[in-house]
C-alpha cells in the first residue's frame, strides 16, 4: 500500500511542472520553432544570405523531429522517406559541386554515409512494421 501511493504521488509529480507545462505543449512549442526556423532559412537562402546546405539542416532537424515523435511507425516512415529523399538531393548536389571543386571531398563522402544511413532507418523501420503484421 505504501509502496503504491509513493508510486502514484511520484507520477503526479512527474507529470506537474512549472507553469502548466506538459510534454504535449513543450513538443507542439518545439515543432512550431523547427517550422519557423526551416520557414526562414528557405528565405534566406533564397536572398542570398546563407548557403543551401544550412537549409538542408533546418528541413532535416524538422523532419527528424517529426519522425520521432510521431503519431504512429507508418507515419514515421513517411517522415524518414522525406529524409532519404532529401539526403540522396544533398549527395547528387555535392557530386556534381565536387567535379569544380575536389575540396568538397569529405563533404560528399559525409553526404553520401548520411543518405546510406538514412535508407537503413528506413529499412530497419520498415521491417519492424513488416514484423508486426506476422
Amino acid at each position: 500500500m505504501r509502496t503504491t501511493l509513493l508510486l502514484l504521488l511520484t507520477a503526479c509529480l512527474a507529470s506537474a511542472s512549472p507553469g502548466g507545462e506538459t510534454l504535449k505543449s513543450l513538443l507542439q512549442e518545439r515543432e512550431q520553432i523547427l517550422v519557423r526556423m526551416d520557414d526562414l532559412m528557405k528565405e534566406r537562402y533564397k536572398s542570398g544570405l546563407c548557403h543551401w546546405t544550412e537549409t538542408v539542416s533546418a528541413r532535416l532537424q524538422l523532419l527528424e523531429f517529426r519522425r520521432d515523435h510521431a503519431a504512429s511507425l507508418k507515419e514515421g516512415i513517411a517522415f524518414q522517406k522525406e529524409i532519404v529523399a532529401l539526403r540522396e538531393e544533398e549527395y547528387r548536389v555535392f557530386q556534381k559541386s565536387l567535379e569544380a571543386d575536389p575540396s568538397l571531398r569529405l563533404e560528399t563522402y559525409r553526404s553520401q554515409e548520411a543518405g546510406l544511413a538514412a535508407k537503413c532507418r528506413l529499412l530497419e523501420m520498415e521491417s519492424r512494421v513488416r514484423g508486426e503484421k506476422q
